[in-house]
């Protein structure tokens, strides 16, 4: 029964915060082209007033409160309909953006990874033309059966694979009949990882997300993991490398016992992962 006071309590202030005040969701920063920072968000569904203009702040520091900012003149002042921005940046260090939507007054809610950046944005250096060119990488083609060079940690525990056990045979009996047991109710979900990341890319930003699932999601580095995920999000990667860095984040704050984060993160790509979502968003509330 206190789960379940717990649960409409924390819907109901939710629903309260972001439904009625005026806050704008989901910032991002990313690097553009030459020496533009692009900033987007989304605008507050159902404000309790009418909103009459978006104030743009910009700080060399993580911006965390209000109290921050509140003596700062904004970089921009924009219609209330906006829902992005292009910075102009004279140098390589990283900035973060804060979005004040003003009503009769400016709103002095400042949330984290809601209406202000988490990550820092920077430009991209150019590379320098007179640097011998890198060997470029030819395609490697496998053969049915074969594994590639360089798989997650756990990648010859999976039934069904066809390859070379890099362990022995016992060991791998004793770690599938601890990962494949179903889950008591309450109990804490195992470690869940796309088939997309469960072996080496060939490059790009799939490879960047592959190798910090490597060496910090896999051995449990949890903490090193949400801060090098964060970092990769706040580079200009693809959205589906984003959706699944966005959600192993998630995961990690889960394993850390942040739920309330944990929520937030799967609650970004509910609905691109809505099967994996619903199940790790339920845990967390029974977590809670």
């Amino acid at each position: 029964m206190k789960k379940l006071i717990t649960l409409f309590t924390a819907i109901f202030i939710t629903t309260t915060l972001f439904a009625q005040r005026p806050i704008v969701q989901d910032i991002q920063a990313v690097a553009g082209k030459g020496r533009t920072i692009n900033v987007n968000w989304t605008l507050p569904e159902n404000p309790d007033e009418p909103i009459t203009e978006l104030q743009i702040y910009k700080s060399d520091r993580q911006i965390s409160s209000y109290e921050q900012i509140e003596k700062l003149q904004p970089i921009a002042y924009v219609s209330p309909s906006t829902t992005n921005y292009q910075d102009t940046a004279n140098d390589f260090k990283d900035y973060y953006y804060a979005v004040i939507a003003v009503t009769s007054k400016p709103c002095t809610i400042l949330i984290a990874s809601v209406n202000a950046t988490v990550n820092g944005a920077h430009l991209i250096p150019k590379k320098n033309a007179s640097k011998v060119p890198q060997k470029k990488i030819e395609e490697k083609l496998y053969t049915d059966g074969q594994i590639r060079e360089t798989p997650l940690p756990f990648v010859s525990f999976v039934d069904g694979m066809n390859q070379e056990d890099i362990i022995t045979p016992e060991t791998a009996e004793a770690v599938k009949s601890l990962s494949f047991t179903k889950e008591k109710k309450n109990s804490l979900l195992r470690p869940y990882i796309f088939e997309e990341d469960l072996v080496s890319p060939d490059g790009g930003d799939d490879y960047l997300l592959f190798d910090i699932l490597k060496n910090y999601f896999a051995p449990k580095k949890y903490s090193e993991a949400i801060i090098q995920l964060e970092k990769l999000i706040g580079t200009n990667i693809s959205q589906k490398t984003r959706n699944r860095a966005y959600f192993y984040i998630g995961e990690s704050e889960y394993f850390i016992e942040d739920y309330n984060k944990a929520i937030m993160y799967f609650v970004k790509v509910e609905s691109i992962y809505p099967i994996q979502a619903k199940r790790w968003i339920d845990s967390s509330l029974d977590q809670l």
